[in-house]
């Protein structure tokens, strides 16, 4: 007999895909008759968990709101991120375990923190949906555009420059007041996490741990959004834990640096310079995965740069390659093996 609570389970995170089919797919997931797999789901529309759209034959299943927000408020010397998420998100999300709503909580504030202290704008709009099976969170201000700031500050090429400094960790326009770890944290807490501004727009999965650069329609200023399954069992903690080292009392001493976002399409990874876009500021960390990807092959000017010219001037950092295929690696060990005559 199938169990309850697996049943249950599979409904509510497949109720997106499987709307108008769910009856079936339960039934030929958990081999139960379709009547069985109509009670369970009858239970949960019951509840107010599920709503249900049109008649039996086409009837069509979603998962009902909870807990909504929308509101915009505005960025004054005493806004405080920690007194937006009691007011307005922390009771919505009462029913969330505890692990997802720390994840929540550091997000949110982390992101309105940015907002207040970063963007110049005069508002910011805060968000949410809870749903028996999501928590979506949303953070959007009217300012500069968080790619442009980093740009413009660092005195980078260009916006897309600028993401890959971003995705690295410790970037920030604001040293004297912020270390540049919220972003990099808070990305990789939720399970889908992006960021969008001016005509770009950079999204994580956690399931694919990948990050993806993407055209976006051109829109003022920032919008992050944040969304993590009820049912994650990672925490706060376990994330911090992964970027530090024992030797430094667990501080943020490493990152993970995805080698295909140094990549233009249409381009290949074959230049000096395009080497030290990717390493640049990685001295700033004790150890780095360079992961490799989706790229099919490197040039020798570009290993040579990053694994035998950085690498010899900075001993102290490990850079350890992960997800390399045989050619990547046969180049590495080419400019490794400079590096040692």
């Amino acid at each position: 007999m199938a169990d309850t609570a697996e049943v249950r389970a599979f409904i509510l995170a497949d109720v997106a895909r499987l709307s108008r089919g769910l009856a079936q797919a339960v039934a030929e997931r958990f081999s139960i008759s379709r009547q069985a797999a109509n009670r369970h789901i009858s239970r949960l529309v019951d509840e107010g968990v599920l709503r249900a759209e049109g008649r039996t034959r086409n009837r069509e299943y979603r998962l009902a709101i909870l807990g909504t927000l929308d509101q915009t408020v505005p960025i004054t010397a005493g806004l405080e991120e920690d007194a937006l998420w009691k007011d307005h998100v922390r009771g919505l999300l009462a029913s969330v375990p505890p692990n997802v709503r720390d994840i929540c909580n550091y997000g949110f504030t982390e992101m309105v923190n940015n907002a207040k202290d970063h963007s110049g704008s005069p508002t910011v709009s805060i968000a949410a949906e809870v749903t028996a099976a999501t928590v979506s969170l949303g953070v959007k201000d009217e300012g500069i555009g968080v790619f442009r700031k980093i740009k413009t500050a660092l005195e980078l090429e260009d916006e897309r420059h600028a993401i890959l400094e971003l995705v690295k960790g410790k970037v920030t326009t604001d040293p004297a007041r912020h270390t540049g770890e919220g972003i990099f944290f808070t990305s990789r807490m939720f399970d889908k996490f992006g960021i969008l501004s001016g005509r770009l727009s950079l999204l994580r999965g956690r399931q694919t741990d990948d990050f993806l650069i993407e055209a976006a329609e051109p829109m003022t200023g920032t919008r992050i959004v944040m969304q993590i399954a009820n049912t994650s069992d990672h925490t706060s903690k376990e994330v911090f834990d992964r970027y530090a080292t024992d030797q430094d009392d667990y501080a943020f001493q490493r990152t993970r640096m995805v080698v295909s976002l140094g990549q233009t399409e249409g381009d290949k990874l074959v230049s000096r310079s395009q080497a030290k876009r990717i390493v640049a500021r990685l001295d700033r960390f004790k150890e780095v995965e360079l992961d490799f990807t989706g790229i099919d092959s490197i040039g020798p000017a570009f290993a040579d740069e990053t694994f035998r010219v950085f690498a010899t001037a900075h001993p102290n950092v490990h850079l350890e390659v992960i997800n390399a295929n045989d050619e990547v690696q046969k180049m590495i060990r080419r400019a490794q093996s400079a590096a040692a005559d």
